[in-house]
């Protein structure tokens, strides 16, 4: 137990520094609020990292009593951790361990609130079951992955997508129910945002089947202030990276364009033209876009090499239908999940031609009609 009376200037200080949170590791607890009841109080305890009495935890003949009200030496702690560390497991928190606890918790708060006001972002997340798996998205990998070039302007992302849907991808009222769903609550929880202007900066995250992906970036379109991040597999993180490999977009002709037209994205996977005849018959032309090595499924590493994609989209939009006209073009996606968004972002209602999006299902055995946009 403290026998020091610590300074108000002090206790205001440690308060400020450590955010009002407990700075043991990992913990990071609130302790101006009480979780469950919402209600303001302080149930905060101002710990000694090196005790104020040489006979205290950690506590030193000569230095305790000059640490004693000093700020480098106090450390914010919720009851349990205060507990830990000075009662029962003080062997175990030296007090290198816990300078080291206090310096990194206080560096994240300064990083944290040094952001400027108008680099504020809302967290959209939008998830939808790939086959027989769940959708893993969480505001709390959002909002690590946005900082430090954005903060969260929202406690919790907006969120789109069906919860639990009881329907599979291999059905015909899977497609229906998810668009109609994904339209709704954009309608309801975006698009106000939109009209009145109550945001400035959007930072999406999505995992959901191509088609839907599409449809997303159809209804975000080319107007608004966002960006789009993409799960890496090695490493696994949702951060964009500096580097990547040499890797160049290839767009691939048909010899004969006076078929119908068919746009194949071989990017995170290898589409053969037999798979497109087996839906589609021989009356094609096949257009392809594919990259100057062997497409895999963790190529997109930058936000330059999404520019690239959107730039190449826009080229072959515009010369398919210089060869084709305002006809149906048949989409057939395996393509890496930010750049299916930014393919419906790019696309342009007025001007384009209409979509007719297909999906690979093992169940239906290949590809299958999903989702028509005009």
């Amino acid at each position: 137990m403290s026998v020091t009376s610590i300074s108000p200037k002090n206790q205001n200080l440690l308060w400020a520094i450590s955010g009002g949170r407990c700075e043991y590791e990992g913990c990071n607890k609130v302790l101006h609020t009480d979780i469950l009841t919402k209600k303001k109080y302080n149930s905060a305890y101002i710990a000694h990292i090196v005790a104020d009495e040489p006979n205290g935890p950690r506590g030193d003949v000569q230095r305790s009593k000059f640490l004693a009200d000093n700020i480098d030496n106090l450390i914010l702690l919720c009851d349990e951790h205060h507990r830990l560390i000075d009662k029962v497991d003080v062997a175990g928190h030296p007090e290198s361990q816990l300078l080291k606890m206090k310096k990194n918790h206080e560096d994240r708060i300064m990083r944290l609130t040094s952001i400027a006001p108008n680099l504020s972002s809302e967290i959209i997340l939008y998830g939808a079951n790939i086959g027989n798996h769940n959708s893993p998205l969480s505001y709390h990998s959002a909002s690590e992955t946005i900082f430090p070039d954005f903060y969260p302007a929202s406690n919790e992302a907006i969120e789109l997508g069906l919860k639990n849907s009881l329907f599979s991808d291999d059905t015909e009222t899977y497609w229906a129910a998810e668009e109609a769903n994904l339209c709704e609550q954009f309608k309801l929880k975006i698009k106000p945002r939109l009209m009145y202007g109550n945001t400035e900066h959007y930072s999406v995250f999505a995992l959901a089947p191509q088609a839907l992906l599409i449809k997303f970036g159809v209804l975000l379109n080319d107007l608004n202030n966002l960006k789009v991040y993409q799960k890496h597999r090695e490493s696994s993180t949702w951060k964009w990276q500096t580097t990547s490999f040499d890797v160049e977009y290839i767009i691939r002709e048909p010899v004969d364009k006076t078929k119908m037209p068919v746009l194949i994205f071989s990017l995170s996977a290898t589409i053969t033209y037999d798979r497109i005849e087996r839906v589609l018959g021989n009356n094609t032309s096949i257009w392809e876009v594919t990259l100057n090595s062997t497409p895999n499924n963790d190529f997109l590493k930058t936000e330059a090499l999404l520019s690239d994609f959107r730039s190449i989209i826009r080229h072959v939009f515009d010369k398919i239908k210089s060869h084709h006209g305002c006809v149906d073009l048949h989409l057939f996606p395996a393509m890496p999940v930010s750049s299916s968004i930014e393919l419906g972002r790019v696309w342009m209602p007025k001007a384009d031609m209409s979509l007719v999006i297909y999906d690979e299902n093992k169940l239906k055995g290949g590809f299958h009609k999903t989702i028509t946009i005009k």
